[in-house]
């Protein structure tokens, strides 16, 4: 018996339940399939978990970064490592249980198992118990998400050497911890294990942190990672790692020998492609593993989409829209939808680091000529009251005024940006912002003082000109 349907999404992350709730409202019956748990990464091991903690720690922060008020503790309480344990389960149960039930009122059919394609474009569903469903559909997207790279030197049955899959089960906070890899996701757990008492040395091949991110921001938490008294080693990586004693020793690239207790890979991740049979139908592979696409997110093989991280690290907001899009063309749904042309990430660190638009490197590289705008955190009403800093960046062209490009580090970067953003995706000026009316005391007003800065170097710049 072959069960027929009109989609089926391989995948139960965000773009597979986008893609099938918008075509089962729609009217195609839709069906996802799904091999762990509801959300993907990001109600299981990344998103909801890694933010929780992020948050526990922030809580935290508040009482050992006590200098505003005076007051100070050494290090967290070790209890609050099973309090932080109970609250991220509890938040992944939730996230879990709320898109299992969207998927269900939305009419989709939720199919636990492992996928695998045969010749011929048929899905081949197994479960746990050994059972078999043979499936089959008008269209298939492929939305299967990414796992953590583990280099083939490196042994994770190790205990304590863990990637960003396993960290959450190490049980106890790190004492001395050592992260391979200096990108966002890097970034992230440093200042969260930084914030709860441990240790931290950071290896990257690169020469500077969060390398797709603007260079500025880059450096300002470099900056603060120093001051910290986090280390930061450069141009390395670890060659090999043993258990010693209680913990770990690490020789690093450089020749230098480290003796953490644990040690996180966080550097890069692979497309989950292996299993599915994708070339039983013909789905093309990049040479990194990750599935070929054309604009409308359509595979080489007929019929077949791919979204979401088995194209490449994405955020999870791109990859709904990327899901919807191929769901779109697959069906000529009339459906008025895009992927966001305005680049936009965010570090969930502390401080976030979040931008959207160009950046400086990148008119540089364009020959753009562009000017930039300033706005220090803690000199705004706000962050005078928080007794934080951060930075605000605006970049935007000399010729028109136009924004470009939207950058900071300090609390809640993540939804700074987005004001930014919206400006650039309507074709907004300086002006624009300068003529706003905003709330303050908020961070959101750094916008005024940052579109001011830039005016006054605009105009100084001309000045200086005509001279």
């Amino acid at each position: 018996m072959t069960d027929i349907y009109d989609l089926i999404a391989i995948g139960a992350g965000p773009a597979g339940e986008s893609a099938t709730e918008l075509a089962s409202f729609f009217g195609y019956r839709s069906a996802v399939i799904e091999k762990y748990r509801p959300g993907g990464t990001v109600t299981t091991s990344g998103g909801a978990p890694t933010k929780t903690l992020r948050e526990a720690a922030l809580y935290f922060w508040g009482f050992c970064e006590g200098d505003v008020y005076g007051l100070r503790m050494a290090a967290p309480p070790e209890i609050a490592t099973d309090v932080i344990r109970k609250r991220t389960s509890s938040v992944c149960d939730l996230l879990q249980k709320v898109t299992a039930e969207n998927i269900a009122k939305n009419k989709v059919d939720y199919i636990q198992g492992t996928a695998r394609f045969e010749p011929g474009g048929s899905v081949v569903v197994s479960d746990d118990d050994g059972n078999h469903r043979n499936l089959r559909a008008k269209a298939v997207l492929i939305s299967t998400g990414s796992r953590p790279f583990r280099p083939r030197n490196i042994s994770f049955d190790i205990p304590g050497v863990c990637d960003t899959d396993t960290i959450l089960q190490r049980g106890r906070v790190p004492k001395d911890i050592v992260i391979v890899g200096g990108g966002p996701v890097g970034v992230e757990f440093a200042t969260i294990c930084h914030v709860l008492g441990a240790r931290v040395t950071i290896l990257d091949r690169g020469t500077r942190l969060m390398p797709t991110m603007d260079a500025e921001m880059s450096a300002c938490m470099e900056e603060l990672f120093r001051k910290w008294g986090l280390r930061i080693l450069f141009g390395s990586t670890a060659e090999s790692i043993a258990a010693k004693g209680d913990g770990l020793q690490v020789k690093a690239s450089t020749g230098e020998s480290l003796l953490p207790d644990t040690v996180l890979f966080a550097a890069g991740r692979s497309a989950n492609t292996d299993g599915l049979g994708l070339e039983a139908v013909g789905v093309d592979l990049d040479s990194r593993g990750r599935i070929v696409v054309d604009q409308s997110f359509r595979t080489s093989a007929d019929g077949i989409y791919a979204a979401g991280d088995v194209l490449g690290p994405t955020l999870a907001s791109t990859a709904m829209e990327q899901g919807r899009l191929a769901i779109c063309h697959a069906f000529s749904i009339p459906f008025q939808g895009t992927v966001d042309p305005t680049p936009v990430s965010a570090v969930y660190s502390m401080p976030e680091v979040s931008g959207a638009g160009l950046t400086e490197a990148q008119c540089s590289e364009r020959k753009l000529d562009y000017e930039v705008g300033r706005a220090d955190l803690a000199l705004t009403p706000r962050g005078a009251i928080a007794g934080r800093g951060g930075l605000l960046k605006l970049i935007f062209l000399k010729a028109d005024r136009r924004l470009v490009g939207v950058h900071c580090i300090g609390d809640i970067a993540s939804e700074i940006v987005g004001i930014g953003q919206m400006v650039i995706r309507c074709g907004g000026t300086m002006n624009t912002i300068a003529n706003m009316s905003m709330n303050t005391p908020t961070y959101s007003y750094a916008y005024k003082y940052a579109a001011f800065d830039g005016l006054r170097r605009l105009v100084s710049s001309e000045t200086e000109t005509h001279v």
